[in-house]
């Protein structure tokens, strides 16, 4: 499993018993000491129904860390399963996310179904992030959890530390989608319910030199970027470029440094013969590298309104609506793939 999908879901059958049932604490961090988020190693019988995890999501929706776990558990008895958990959360920029909340709830067990949902405040704004870890102790049902990775216990995580957390992306672009500024709220409707961050630049170039008000490149801006530039990124440059220097795999690499699994890159829409040669150029990088998803911007966009005399950039609320409903489409598609993969 991916760090999204995969929930940290080790085995928990004697749970040191330090915060009381039922308590969701927010605010100041625990102290460090007597820990309940260390589980002891079970040892169940080779015949003990086993969970199966169903639904496992982070969504950020205002200003909160929305968690939804859903868990089937096939020959289990009606009951209750007792869940240890922390939520961990912030801004994109920092490294380490410091702890929003945790506790202990006792939630009921039926037909063999289990569902937990939590909701955490992280802050406004869709460039905040963090993620839920849990440890769940299905003992009193005879049951068990397939081991995984240990919840972190200290006052600070890092995203690597959190397998189920917000989708995070990064979208770099040049005046064309820069567009997104235009309109009041465009920029939140692409991000949807995922942490995002927007470096969208007039004048940017793929990794040559700007034109004025001269930017800095997309491949510049990757390295520079601080924090997290997150498990997916899109790239929308090209209209300042020529494809003789337009450098895919700079970026390609640049990226993937930088810890990005997937790529969506945005056709551009083809005013000009450089457009599509840069374009047959992006579909030739993703027969490359099958991480790298073709965003056909040029195919989706022909035919509506709201563009410039150029063809190119936005001029009006439906194509910049078009524009942020596409990016939001895109992820989400690639933030699926990232979550089976």
């Amino acid at each position: 499993m991916n760090r999204w999908g995969a929930t940290a879901l080790a085995v928990a059958l004697a749970v040191v018993a330090t915060a009381p049932a039922a308590v969701a604490q927010q605010g100041s961090p625990a102290p460090e000491a007597a820990s309940p988020f260390t589980p002891t190693a079970p040892s169940p019988s080779a015949s003990a129904p086993t969970a199966h995890i169903e639904t496992d999501s982070v969504r950020l929706v205002g200003g909160r860390l929305v968690r939804h776990l859903r868990l089937t558990i096939p020959g289990a008895p009606d009951g209750t399963a007792t869940i240890t958990w922390q939520a961990y959360g912030g801004s994109r920029s920092a490294t380490r996310l410091p702890r929003l909340g945790h506790g202990r709830v006792t939630v009921p067990v039926s037909d063999g179904q289990l569902t937990f949902r939590k909701r955490v405040r992280v802050g406004d704004g869709f460039d905040r992030s963090g993620g839920f870890c849990e440890h769940i102790d299905l003992s009193a049902l005879g049951a068990v959890m397939p081991a995984t990775t240990a919840c972190p216990d200290a006052s600070t995580a890092t995203r690597g530390q959190l397998p189920s957390r917000v989708p995070e992306f990064s979208m770099y672009s040049d005046s064309a989608g820069a567009g997104l500024l235009m309109s009041a709220g465009a920029t939140t409707r692409a991000a949807g319910d995922m942490s995002a961050v927007f470096d969208l630049k007039v004048c940017r170039r793929l990794t040559y030199l700007p034109c004025p008000p001269n930017p800095v490149s997309a491949l510049s801006a990757i390295r520079s970027q601080p924090g997290s530039v997150g498990d997916i990124a899109v790239i929308d440059v090209g209209y300042n470029d020529w494809a003789q220097v337009y450098g895919i795999e700079p970026v390609v690499a640049a990226l993937r440094a930088r810890g990005v699994k997937r790529i969506v890159w945005m056709t551009l829409r083809e005013h000009q013969s450089s457009f599509a040669s840069i374009n047959a150029m992006i579909r030739a990088a993703a027969k490359r590298h099958p991480f790298i998803q073709v965003a056909d911007w040029n195919a989706a966009s022909s035919g509506l309104s709201g563009f410039a005399a150029d063809g190119v950039h936005l001029s009006s609320g439906s194509a910049v609506n078009a524009l942020a409903d596409f990016v939001r489409t895109q992820v989400q598609k690639a933030a699926v793939i990232l979550r089976r993969s």
